[in-house]
């Protein structure tokens, strides 16, 4: 007979020795299932990041890779190992040294500023308004901070910059810019608004009590406009023909003001309205300028009549017509300053991508 005690020996040794893993993996047993759902709100600095951990398996590796070294899964199909940034390309990010971290809109096409310390869009760079540390502030309209804001920024034709989006909120009742009042779109872009503003005065006369002569300055040329007529729906510049206006002093009331003024300037022949929507813009503006008459009825004309407050009553109603008859005329799309709306270069830790596979740790 053979005997078996040898072999059984044997075989209780290999049972007892403990099994070994390579020593590259590193696994976190205590990583909760749910920990990218708990965690997505936490503040870390995305620059100091040193290790990562697979969300699949669990793996704690160093942050520079994109490939999972435990289950070998791809983190994200772009890896910024600068900012520690997984996302997907679909976006088309890149990284600027310039900045100091990743953008999107791909880096054709986008040219970095050195003097405004952005990348702008290379269509607009050759046109756009240089300015030392433009956005190096913040947006005039919420206070959050442009250069390392995840939502794109629009530059106005001052060059003050703003946020895309509140940009639009600001147009939709306001066409100034809030830092220096000049107006906050082009003069091709305002130029409706004012020929059917200029058009609405002519049709619709102050009445001889309410006539005001009036000195403005313009935010727009900068220039003063000494003795000008005053009305209801505002104060055109003789120069560069914008109702950026501001009055600077009342000459003369009532029916002394009209009877040095004469009677006003009789509609041109031939002057129509060029278009439906123009018409609607027209009846609008009479209504507008019709409030702003009653408004005006029911201060004393003896005494000096609020002109800002009376203007600006019918401000709103006036940008509120053309932002409904002239969307496409008053406002382009913009493809912004190139932020990437995951990406944060202020280290709130919100950079991740829905798609990638991995968990931030310091």
């Amino acid at each position: 007979m053979t005997s078996t005690a040898p072999a059984a020996a044997a075989a209780a040794a290999a049972s007892a020795a403990p099994s070994k893993e390579p020593a590259i993996v590193h696994r976190s047993a205590s990583l909760p299932p749910n920990f990218a759902e708990e965690e997505t709100h936490h503040t870390i600095d995305r620059f100091n990041v040193k290790e990562v951990i697979c969300r699949d398996c669990f793996t704690r590796q160093s942050s520079k890779t994109n490939n999972c070294i435990g289950c070998g899964i791809q983190f994200g199909s772009y890896h910024c190992s600068i900012c520690n940034l997984w996302m997907s390309d679909a976006e088309d990010p890149y990284h600027c040294l310039k900045c100091g971290f990743c953008r999107v809109g791909g880096r054709e096409n986008f040219t970095h500023c050195d003097e405004c310390g952005m990348c702008i869009d290379a269509l607009l760079f050759d046109d756009h308004n240089c300015k030392s540390g433009k956005y190096m502030s913040n947006c005039p309209v919420c206070q959050e901070d442009l250069f390392s804001s995840r939502k794109a920024s629009h530059e106005m034709p001052c060059g003050h910059a703003i946020h895309w989006d509140c940009f639009r909120d600001l147009t939709s009742h306001d066409t100034r810019c809030p830092i220096c009042k000049k107006t906050a779109e082009t003069h091709d872009q305002m130029e409706p608004t004012w020929n059917a503003m200029a058009l609405g005065i002519a049709l619709q006369p102050v009445p001889a009590d309410m006539a005001r002569v009036v000195d403005i300055f313009c935010n727009d040329c900068e220039e003063k406009g000494t003795n000008q007529r005053w009305h209801f729906l505002g104060v055109q510049c003789l120069k560069c023909t914008s109702f950026n206006t501001t009055v600077e002093r009342t000459v003369l009331v009532g029916q002394e003001a009209a009877d040095y003024l004469g009677p006003p300037d009789e509609l041109a022949a031939g002057a129509n309205i060029s278009s439906e929507a123009d018409q609607n813009v027209l009846a609008a503006l009479m209504g507008a300028g019709e409030a702003g008459l009653a408004l005006a009825a029911e201060m004393d004309t003896e005494e000096e009549i609020d002109t800002e407050a009376v203007q600006q009553s019918v401000a709103a109603e006036v940008m509120g017509i053309m932002n409904r008859t002239h969307p496409n005329q008053r406002h382009h799309n913009d493809r912004g300053d190139g932020m990437d709306e995951s990406s944060d270069p202020n280290g709130r830790g919100e950079g991740m991508d829905e798609s990638c596979d991995t968990e931030m740790t310091e």
